[in-house]
């Protein structure tokens, strides 16, 4: 079975959603506030990517 281009954008963001949301946890938990903020951005950059690329 071929991957569509909506397949790839899919897997795109079921993967930077996870990772963003570890990423903001593990920042804010250590008090790392670079990482915190790369995690939000993560997170913000995964929702518009899904906002727009809505299959």
């Amino acid at each position: 079975m071929a991957s569509t281009p909506e397949r790839q954008m899919r897997r795109r963001i079921l993967t930077l959603t996870p990772a963003a949301a570890v990423m903001a946890a593990v920042g804010a938990v250590f008090g790392w506030w670079w990482l915190l903020g790369v995690g939000v951005w993560v997170l913000i950059a995964a929702f518009l990517i899904e906002m727009i690329y809505r299959p």
